[in-house]
């Protein structure tokens, strides 16, 4: 069974153990100890292990932005990323658009965003060498994307 609840203080430490770069990034394990002490993490569980995580912030020009989703190895390709996402859908303001980005090499990203609602709108170049970050936007549901 997969349930859905804001990370606490007490899942950091399992949500670093999914993060394969939280491994070796003292960056990310800080950036994820911000996401969960603002209320901004999310976390999947499937029968009680944690499973995944997003964080959720308003770090794009201060709009709502899926800035890291994070699916644990052994998780994947099972619907994880996509009910996270789901998640971050549902509790966006229906008037506020959502943003995401992911790297261009990331085929199981840019094939899941369009599925819901996500168009590609441009990139940002060496961040990673040669590997752009893609930039993607779900319109508001009352607007068009046109």
């Amino acid at each position: 069974m997969l349930s859905l609840r804001l990370a606490t203080a007490a899942d950091i430490d399992a949500l670093i153990a999914i993060d394969h770069v939280a491994a070796h990034s003292a960056d990310r394990r800080e950036a994820i100890t911000e996401w969960v002490a603002l209320g901004q993490c999310h976390l999947a569980e499937r029968d009680g292990a944690v499973a995944g995580y997003v964080a959720l912030t308003r770090s794009f020009f201060r709009s709502p932005f899926i800035e890291m989703l994070m699916v644990g190895a052994a998780f994947r390709r099972t619907g994880i990323g996509r009910t996270l996402i789901e998640q971050c859908i549902s509790i966006t303001p229906s008037d506020q658009k959502l943003w995401t980005s992911t790297n261009e090499s990331n085929a199981p990203m840019r094939a899941l965003l369009p599925q819901l609602g996500f168009a590609q709108t441009g990139l940002f170049e060496q961040l990673d060498e040669g590997d752009p970050e893609l930039i993607f936007l779900r319109w508001p549901s009352n607007v068009g994307a046109g």
